[in-house]
């Protein structure tokens, strides 16, 4: 399983809201914003039983895009983008819920009734 670092997230936001092209380097205080509203989001979804992985752990692919696009509603106003993301919230928190309980099975345990 692959997984994106804090900054990589913050840079898709950056482009999505128009900040950030291609090649560039994001500047210190934009990265902030998103990284320091990243902060706020992973406790409100540690608090809802959303996420298994640690704050300053990378954010695994499964978590990646509704991460990104729930970060994109929240940020939008202070870079002076519409919010056409926060409508999705609901949507991706359930994508992020669905990988979260999934359960793994790596192999079947022979059950033995004493």
């Amino acid at each position: 399983m692959m997984s994106k670092t804090l900054a990589e997230v913050a840079e898709k936001v950056l482009k999505k809201l128009g900040r950030l092209a291609d090649g560039q380097v994001a500047p210190a205080s934009q990265k902030k914003s998103v990284t320091d509203e990243y902060d706020g989001l992973y406790d409100e979804l540690l608090n809802d039983g959303l996420v298994n992985w640690a704050k300053a752990d990378s954010i695994p692919d499964f978590a990646y895009n509704p991460i990104c696009i729930l970060l994109l509603g929240r940020v939008a106003d202070d870079f002076g983008v519409p919010d056409k993301w926060s409508a999705r919230e609901t949507q991706q928190r359930k994508k992020i819920s669905a990988q979260i309980s999934s359960p793994y099975v790596s192999a079947t345990t022979p059950f033995e009734d004493y």
